[in-house]
């Protein structure tokens, strides 16, 4: 991790997270994607992803508000991927969106390591998820039928939360940061890779900056079940 992604996630974390947090119908800004732009994406790169269990995956999209802007599912049915990764989904584009500047991209998978708990008193991050929860009676609330369609309930909606494990990744036109991309459903490492493609078939991808998944022995995003499978937790293909 440069020094850049050091200083920014020591001092954006807590700041832009909670200013951005909020309960109710946010102003809608202008939304990186459409609802069938992202199904469309979400499914290609679902196809080729083989670094997980297989699942499907909800894809949420906020807009540089923080707004939820698209939901989409990859599976056949509503049901078709696990129901309780869509507010997870929801979660990992706000945290994406909400530390991510301009020329910064940082991804979710990437705060893992700084809010590890440690015999020495923890990382600088330590307890960060704690201080933005998920708004429950929003990300909640709604017809069940109408989840994962562009008129999914929680559009219009700033649920906030925070999650610091793989599957969250910050959307930009060119290096001007426009949103986030959430992805949940499968290993926290398949949701990176999966999320990764599914923003690069977008054309969303940062021109500057990395916030790519990384593997080591001294605190950094554990592995998953078959990550060893594929070079999509790091590179995108297709």
């Amino acid at each position: 991790m440069t020094i850049s992604i050091r200083h920014a996630l020591a001092g954006v974390a807590f700041g832009a997270v909670a200013a951005m947090a909020g309960a109710g119908r946010a102003e809608a800004a202008d939304c990186p994607v459409t609802h069938a732009e992202l199904k469309a994406a979400l499914t290609k790169a679902d196809d080729q992803d083989s670094s997980g269990l297989g699942n499907h995956y909800w894809a949420v999209v906020v807009d540089r508000t923080g707004a939820v802007c698209a939901v989409a599912y990859s599976g056949e049915g509503v049901d078709s991927q696990w129901l309780l990764s869509r507010q997870i989904a929801a979660a990992k584009a706000f945290t994406a969106n909400g530390l991510s500047l301009d020329g910064g991209p940082i991804s979710t998978a990437q705060l893992y390591p700084w809010v590890q708990g440690s015999p020495s008193g923890g990382n600088p991050l330590f307890g960060l998820a704690a201080g933005n929860p998920l708004d429950g009676a929003l990300v909640y609330d709604g017809n069940y039928s109408k989840f994962g369609t562009p008129d999914d309930p929680l559009v219009g909606k700033r649920v906030g939360g925070t999650i610091t494990f793989g599957g969250g990744v910050g959307l930009y036109r060119g290096k001007s940061a426009i949103g986030g991309l959430g992805l949940s459903g499968d290993t926290a490492c398949a949701d990176h890779s999966t999320a990764w493609r599914t923003r690069s078939r977008l054309k969303l991808a940062p021109s500057e900056g990395n916030d790519r998944l990384t593997f080591d022995n001294k605190g950094g995003h554990p592995h998953c079940p078959n990550d060893a499978d594929t070079q999509g937790v790091n590179v995108p293909t297709g």
